[in-house]
């Protein structure tokens, strides 16, 4: 290959055979090189405290005025770069260094490559020639250098880092204009979001030598902004920053982004995604249907969840039906969490054989004198009298669906009532199903005890004078104990008499320490099931000649449902 010298200006061209030559040939080379150790190279060498310098890399190549050159075929510190069009840059002295664009027009990436060529992301440089045809290149964009390492042994290879620049574009086209060194002030195809991707993925050290990894952005002000750093590892789980820098990304300047990363520090990106069902009227996704019953004496059309809100609380048509004996109370959450829920028949489909039934009935307090109020506010203070002078127990049954606190979220929640034990009566426990029968994971819900309860664990039990239900429960004690279990099933037809796969408890009570705000139970230990049912299992001293002695209640909200993506 041929080396000719061009000048900044044909005028400078001092003699004619040097003329004939550049117009005779099919090709011309000009030199790229580093005069300061810092500003010529393309791709970056070994950190010197701060700054990087750069390299040139295979598969470089620069534009001469409008003439784009051959790429180079190696990594080198001084690059010869070949056009095979000598006319065209004949009196040109402009040099851009542009492989993802067109002369001055630069174009950096929103995707880029950690394979350490800056140029295939946008990297854009400019220079002119000197008088020997050579010229020292002055890198235009801006850099983040990843100074990222590993504080644990065993960390999952990092695939891509994503920076976020609060809404200010650092990726996208815009013009150079080399006449004031200046960018111009429009940037078209603009992202304020880059993300740097590891093709074969990166293995974090405890340290660097070098340059871990680095991005191109465009100069931008991001001084005063919010950087958020997302970094995603080939287990699926991230880690997150964010950095507030006090400068701005500037022309051929890097900015070092130092972070050290732990284990403990990875979330784990879930492979579902969680459908809540809320019982509020916004989200029901159900389609309008009619709840019907045996006698016919009455029924409902349910267009929303507070169309299943019973009223009176005790013995009303929808949880009792006419006679109290027939009522089919059910709900569907269709399109959603795709839960059903159908009261159980023990020897009747009424609510006291168990079920779940929605409300929104909450009030603070459960001693007495809260239950005369809450009767008040439901029944009417005439209705108030005839439990006045009487026990604890006695009127707090027509305050069943009651909670001490607001809903979790919203106005609505469901009421649980129904237990098994020796003695119980009851054969078939209160459930939830998926309706299409298909097996998931139930993640959670919140859960909390009834007013009804709590006046019951905290004042004793007695249907009326001397008779304590068959039980000794006059209150509290250190020793006392009441959970909810919760038995997964993975047949949907599975019969009162079958063994479940898995089971999950929560304590409302421990001793003293009784559950009177929403706390969250996790469910997600029962794995992937058809259906769950509940229970509740008791300390003795609960216990009487009838089984559980305490009011068989408690609310749940909020109830959450994995779906695979």
């Amino acid at each position: 290959m041929k080396k000719i010298w061009i000048a900044l200006t044909a005028v400078a061209l001092s003699a004619c055979n040097e003329m004939e030559e550049l117009n005779s040939s099919s090709d011309f080379v000009v030199t790229g090189y580093n005069e300061t150790d810092v500003d010529s190279r393309t791709a970056f060498d070994t950190p010197k405290t701060n700054t990087i310098p750069f390299l040139w890399s295979a598969g470089d190549y620069i534009w001469l005025g409008g003439t784009k050159s051959d790429a180079i075929s190696s990594e080198c510190q001084i690059a010869q770069f070949k056009f095979k069009d000598s006319q065209a840059t004949v009196g040109t002295g402009h040099v851009f260094y542009n492989m993802t664009a067109n002369n001055k027009n630069a174009h950096v990436l929103s995707t880029q490559t950690a394979d350490g060529n800056l140029g295939n992301d946008g990297d854009f440089g400019y220079a002119t020639l000197d008088e020997f045809g050579s010229f020292c290149l002055k890198h235009k964009t801006a850099y983040l250098w990843f100074d990222t390492t590993a504080k644990d042994a065993g960390m999952p290879k990092l695939t891509s880092i994503t920076v976020e620049a609060g809404g200010v574009n650092i990726a996208g086209k815009q013009t150079y204009n080399y006449q004031n060194d200046q960018w111009g002030a429009s940037v078209t195809d603009g992202s304020s979001s880059i993300t740097l991707e590891f093709a074969n993925g990166h293995t974090l050290l405890s340290s660097n030598s070098g340059v871990m990894a680095a991005m191109v952005c465009l100069p931008a002000k991001i001084s005063g902004k919010t950087l958020t750093i997302t970094y995603t590892f080939a287990d699926g789980s991230t880690f997150t920053e964010t950095k507030n820098p006090t400068k701005d990304l500037a022309s051929g300047a890097t900015s070092r982004i130092k972070t050290q990363i732990q284990k403990s520090d990875l979330v784990k990106e879930p492979s579902y995604e969680l459908r809540v069902l809320t019982f509020e009227d916004k989200d029901a996704k159900f389609e309008e249907y009619f709840l019907d019953y045996a006698d016919f004496y009455s029924g409902r059309d349910i267009t929303t969840w507070s169309d299943l809100i019973d009223s009176p609380q005790y013995s009303g048509p929808l949880m009792y039906g006419n006679d109290g004996m027939d009522a089919m109370y059910y709900w569907y959450d269709e399109g959603n969490t795709e839960l059903y829920h159908m009261f159980p028949d023990n020897y009747s489909y009424c609510y006291w054989g168990g079920g779940h039934a929605i409300s929104n009935y909450w009030g603070a307090g459960y001693t007495d004198e809260d239950r005369n109020k809450h009767i008040a506010k439901y029944y009417g203070e005439d209705y108030v009298s005839q439990w006045e002078g009487n026990d604890s127990m006695l009127g707090w049954f027509n305050l069943q669906l009651m909670t001490p606190v607001a809903p979790h979220s919203g106005s609505n929640f469901a009421v649980h009532y129904g237990y098994k034990d020796f003695y119980s009566f009851i054969e078939n426990l209160p459930e939830l199903s998926f309706y299409d029968g298909e097996p998931r994971v139930i993640d959670h819900m919140y859960v909390t005890n009834t007013n009804y309860t709590l006046n019951q664990l905290y004042n004793g039990v007695k249907s009326e004078e001397g008779n304590s239900f068959g039980g000794n429960w006059t209150g509290l004690t250190d020793d006392a104990w009441l959970k909810i279990v919760a038995q997964g099933f993975d047949d949907v037809d599975a019969d009162a008499y079958a063994e479940p796969i898995s089971e999950v408890e929560f304590y409302l009570v421990k001793g003293m320490n009784v559950v009177t705000d929403w706390q969250k139970w996790d469910l997600s230990g029962l794995g992937p099931v058809a259906k769950v049912r509940f229970n509740f299992l008791y300390s003795d001293e609960m216990g009487g000649s009838y089984g559980f002695t305490i009011p068989g209640y408690f609310a749940y909200d909020d109830i959450a449902v994995r779906f695979e993506k």
